[in-house]
């Protein structure tokens, strides 16, 4: 809705400070184009601050409004229940924060008088002797040049101003910080709407299995999610997931996803073109188009739904090596982008339970949970049998011999 933006520091602000503060200024004003203000504070203990905000009039309200700061506090977002918490009709919401917001009795306190608020923020607010920082999804980024924190609602304002191996620290969603203690417990946490129950993206194989297993042993309540989008061992994972999820006494859910005009794209939508052998588990020649990016925003969205706090998924170490959306880090930054994703106050949060292992390890892990292997279908092809030719089969054979077991899928041929 606009740029907040400002500085807080032990000792005074000098000019050349005050001067950068000046560039953060001016580059904040691509927030904000309806005018504003910056003002100085002078707190206890010889500490210093500047808070500014660059208006963008929301188009339901008319020009004109009175610049922020108000009473030391400025805020990017929308108060919804601005006219409950006591302001006047006709008001611009953000007026009631300084009403509001306890600033005079620590952290804890001020995090806990946020619950009042319906709506989005990003908020600075001057306390007795800080500057507290506080947001649920409006963003808020920090960077510390010398003695001084500078803060401002995009990273794009700060960056010039740092190193090219320096980047602005992102405060968390649902996150409260008092900038005079930060790295001394000066950070508060935003209670959420959440429930511990899991839900994990199921293909029917080895991977998903084992993830949906160790979340059961850490103590979760989990169910299944299965996306059908027309692969060629499609009847075949269908069928395997309605066995793991009774194995398991968990429920199963079915959601198609539409790859219709993409079947060309892939060699698991095509018959005769899938890679064999080591071949096939070295390089991503099955690799369908954001595959797992499209069954991770489904599961969101159907995990928000229905009241799930977590999306799971079996991405690995071993196929990180070939899928870029395998790859850790892919997840971890899913996970951030989350909070973005769902409704105020809600929480769904993205596990790769076996995210950090490699095929022959979850296979043992497996072993170990006494996951029923002899129900799960790793091929790419759709036979009566795994074919044990294509880059899955290969994998999961050599993952059973490197832990002495055997695969029942593929029993030992009988001797004579």
């Amino acid at each position: 809705m606009c740029s907040i933006f400002g500085a807080f520091s032990q000792v005074p602000i000098s000019d050349y400070e005050r001067a950068m503060l000046g560039q953060i200024a001016e580059r904040a004003k691509d927030r904000g184009r309806d005018g504003g203000r910056m003002l100085d504070y002078k707190l206890a203990g010889g500490r210093f601050a500047i808070l500014g905000n660059w208006r963008a009039t929301p188009t339901t309200e008319p020009p004109g409004a009175p610049p922020q700061p108000f009473d030391g506090v400025v805020h990017n977002g929308v108060i919804a229940n601005d006219k409950e918490l006591g302001n006047a009709p006709g008001a611009v919401d953000s007026l009631i924060l300084p009403k509001v917001l306890v600033r005079d009795q620590g952290l804890v306190a001020f995090a806990e008088s946020l619950d009042q608020i319906k709506g989005s923020y990003a908020i600075a607010a001057i306390g007795t002797d800080t500057v507290y920082l506080a947001t649920n999804f409006k963003p808020i980024y920090v960077c510390r040049i010398g003695q001084v924190f500078y803060f401002s609602s995009m990273e794009r304002h700060l960056a010039p101003l740092l190193a090219a191996w320096e980047r602005p620290a992102r405060i968390n969603p649902y996150t409260a910080v008092d900038l005079a203690r930060m790295g001394q417990g000066g950070v508060a946490v935003i209670p959420r709407q959440y429930d511990h129950r899991a839900l994990v993206i199921a293909s029917g194989g080895l991977d998903s299995t084992v993830a949906a297993w160790a979340l059961k042993a850490k103590g979760m309540t989990v169910d299944l999610i299965h996306f059908t989008y027309g692969c060629n061992a499609q009847k075949r994972e269908l069928d395997r997931v309605v066995r793991i999820g009774w194995a398991g006494e968990m429920r199963g859910h079915i959601v198609p996803i539409d790859y219709s005009r993409m079947l060309g794209a892939s060699g698991i939508m095509q018959p005769g073109q899938i890679a064999p052998g080591i071949a096939g588990a070295e390089f991503a020649h099955e690799w369908v188009p954001a595959r797992n990016l499209m069954m991770i925003s489904h599961a969101v969205a159907f995990a928000e739904a229905n009241n799930y706090g977590f999306v799971a998924l079996g991405n690995n170490l071993e196929e990180a090596g070939a899928y870029p959306d395998n790859e850790e880090e892919f997840t971890n930054l899913l996970d951030q982008a989350l909070d973005y994703a769902v409704g105020p106050h809600r929480q769904v949060k993205l596990l790769a339970p076996v995210g950090n292992l490699m095929k022959h390890e979850i296979v043992k892990l497996g072993l170990q949970l006494g996951v029923p292997f002899e129900h799960t279908w790793s091929c790419y092809r759709d036979g009566d049998a795994h074919c044990g030719e294509c880059g899955p089969c290969f994998m999961r054979r050599e993952a059973f011999r490197r832990n002495g077991a055997v695969d029942p899928v593929f029993p030992p041929s009988p001797v004579y």
